[in-house]
């Protein structure tokens, strides 16, 4: 068994996966998910898991280099639009509307799919490069993540 880090075989595979500028997204969970992308739905109850817990647990494991977010997030979910700002201070955070957000989302490698009930709390990363060098550029905050 693993020591640690993500348990969940079908998040730990498709996380092992991601290529340099490969997109993936963790959604709420109403988002509606495209067809043809791969779901990895963790989704157990309502608000569980968080967005704040997947983002924790899937940053321990994924270099970050780029964020797209819906613009409604910073009105209607100004909790959330502040986490993703203060988690993300390295990476540029690129706002835009939802329907936009919603399209990209087909770009994905895949969606994880949380319990979170947060207006627009759907996150689209771009992964980095693992180079030792690269990835000194986007180190993330993890005590950002509580």
């Amino acid at each position: 068994m693993k020591r640690g880090g993500v348990i969940n075989k079908k998040l730990s595979e498709q996380i092992a996966g991601l290529g340099h500028t490969d997109y993936f997204m963790i959604c709420d969970a109403g988002f509606p998910i495209p067809e043809g992308v791969e779901r990895v739905d963790l989704a157990l109850a309502f608000q569980i898991p968080t967005l704040k817990q997947c983002l924790k647990t899937v940053l321990d494991e994924v270099v970050v280099e780029k964020v797209c977010i819906a613009e409604e997030m910073e009105i209607y979910n100004q909790d959330g639009y502040g986490f993703v700002k203060n988690v993300f201070v390295n990476q540029p955070v690129e706002s835009m509307p939802q329907n936009l957000l919603a399209r990209m989302a087909k770009k994905c490698r895949f969606i994880l799919r949380s319990g979170e009930l947060a207006p627009y709390s759907n996150v689209i990363m771009q992964a980095a490069s693992g180079v030792e060098e690269y990835k000194k550029a986007f180190i993330i905050d993890m005590d950002q993540i509580t």
